[in-house]
């Protein structure tokens, strides 16, 4: 998951010191309203691209078993491996 952009990140962390003085003042009915009035906080992605990859019929046999005792789907758990594997790579080449 990508980091969040400064400028979001400091709105963020004014509005929850916000949030956090005035609800301790409030009685829980106020607060349970404000919560309700609240706006959800949706962070945008793009859309994923579907990769065409030619695997070893038992490498991809041992990882639909795998994600099937994780309780994943096989293409979950390979992304996952993947955006980890991408991470430490990056984190090595200093990027």
């Amino acid at each position: 998951m990508k980091k969040i952009p400064p400028k979001i990140k400091k709105k963020l962390k004014s509005e929850a010191k916000a949030w956090d003085s005035s609800i301790s003042q409030e009685k829980p009915e106020a607060v349970a309203k404000l919560i309700e009035r609240a706006d959800l906080f949706v962070a945008y992605r793009p859309p994923r691209q579907p990769v065409s990859v030619r695997l070893d019929p038992f490498d991809l046999a041992l990882l639909k078993r795998i994600a099937r005792n994780k309780g994943l789907p096989f293409t979950q758990l390979m992304s996952m491996w993947l955006h980890e594997k991408v991470e430490q790579e990056k984190i090595r080449a200093g990027a």
